[in-house]
């Protein structure tokens, strides 16, 4: 946790150096925007299925994105999905919730600074209180 406060600090801290005035932070009322906020949605599924004297196993995944500009020259991408292992001859299944975010930077035309984590929680880690 200190080290993403740490790097929040140094990109916001980097942004008066190239000139990138925070005030153009805005997301209702964006100037190439013609009403407002308008993110980009886009999912993609997959699934497979492997098979041996081990026994036989399937895999699904479903992961959800949506992609947003926060100003000309930042955007942000935030993914969430479900990815679910399978045995088919019994056993125990074991299923993740996915997630991450993207956040990218174009100080000028030649460069680009990114920062982004994605990671998996088991969902027996979950507290679902009953559902």
């Amino acid at each position: 946790m200190k080290k993403s406060i740490l790097i929040l600090l140094i990109v916001f801290a980097a942004s008066f150096a190239w000139g990138l005035d925070p005030s153009g932070f805005n997301l209702v009322d964006y100037p190439d925007y013609a009403s407002g906020f308008h993110p980009e949605f886009s999912s993609r599924a997959s699934f497979s299925v492997s098979s041996g004297s081990y026994g036989s196993y399937g895999e699904g995944t479903y992961i959800g994105s949506m992609h947003f500009s926060l100003h000309s020259d930042v955007d942000a991408t935030v993914e969430m999905g479900y990815s679910r292992l399978m045995r088919f001859s019994g056993g125990e299944e074991m299923g993740r919730v996915l997630g991450g975010f993207q956040l990218n930077w174009r100080p000028t035309e030649n460069s680009l600074f990114s920062v982004s984590y994605r990671g998996a929680l088991p969902e027996s880690n979950l507290n679902l209180g009953g559902f």
